[in-house]
């Protein structure tokens, strides 16, 4: 009989375990804070392995009840491990990324400063495009009007056209270095392949891009090293964001399975009581 009692209280708070998921959903529900839910879900979690372990009288027994026990016990390793995670990743991301924005939007914004990057390279470099669609660059110096903005979350400068008042002569490794370095990274990030992901290879190729211009371009220099070090930012994030999550992909399903295979063995142990 303590058995059965042991059993039952298990699998009631296995139940009250899984609600937790509708009631995050469901925002109508006015049924106590979520962080209340959050913190009876963990604690009822981890009591629930002392009286399930019991229920089982420390007997695996056929292959039905090894396969429940086994699933059970790897739902609460999943839900211990997403625990862990949620206590020093957030302060991570904090530290290691000052510069975050939505997740949703990193696609949106990496697009974007590729783009503004560019539209800045080609106004310092003067390049032109043709009827033909070629493009063309000019050492003559013309007036570009520039401003920064801040996009989302973004911290930094957000490059607009330009930050400099007039195209730069003599400017043709900048628009070189741009188009075999910089535009990928910015745009795709890790899938890039680039060298501009290793924080110290980047600084050294700015500098190295720096000795090749006449100081008038270092300014845009600068905006696109710091542009550069966001899109490492945004790297970091998407990181930890999936590390953050994916522990969910393990644990939501198999919890779903485990509430299934439950009701199966209730029915079966009443069927055969």
């Amino acid at each position: 009989m303590p058995g059965f009692t042991f059993g039952v209280i298990g699998g009631l708070i296995c139940l009250f375990e899984f609600l937790i998921w509708p009631r995050k959903k469901l925002r109508s529900w006015r049924i106590g804070k979520v962080s209340t839910w959050m913190r009876a879900h963990i604690w009822l979690g981890l009591l629930a392995v002392p009286l399930l372990v019991l229920h089982t009288g420390f007997r695996w027994g056929g292959p039905f009840s090894a396969t429940l026990m086994t699933l059970f016990l790897v739902v609460i390793a999943s839900g211990v491990w997403g625990l862990v995670l949620q206590q020093f990743l957030p302060e991570k991301m904090l530290k290691e990324v000052p510069a975050e924005t939505i997740f949703s939007q990193i696609d949106y914004v990496s697009e974007l400063m590729a783009a503004e990057a560019s539209q800045l390279v080609r106004a310092v470099c003067n390049i032109t495009t043709g009827g033909d669609g070629e493009e063309s660059f000019s050492n003559e110096s013309h007036m570009v009007v520039g401003a920064v903005r801040s996009t989302g979350a973004i911290q930094g400068r957000m490059v607009v056209t330009a930050s400099l008042q007039e195209s730069v002569p003599d400017s043709k490794p900048l628009y070189d270095f741009f188009n075999e370095y910089i535009y990928g990274f910015l745009k795709n990030g890790e899938m890039a392949r680039s060298p501009l992901q290793n924080p110290a290879r980047a600084h050294s190729m700015f500098n190295s891009l720096r000795t090749k211009l006449p100081p008038r371009a270092h300014e845009v220099v600068a905006v696109l090293e710091d542009l550069c070090n966001q899109r490492r930012q945004i790297i970091t994030q998407a990181k930890i964001q999936f590390w953050l999550h994916s522990w969910l992909w393990v644990h939501l399903p198999l919890s779903v399975a485990l509430i299934v295979l439950m009701f199966v063995h209730i029915f079966v142990a009443m069927k055969y009581w």
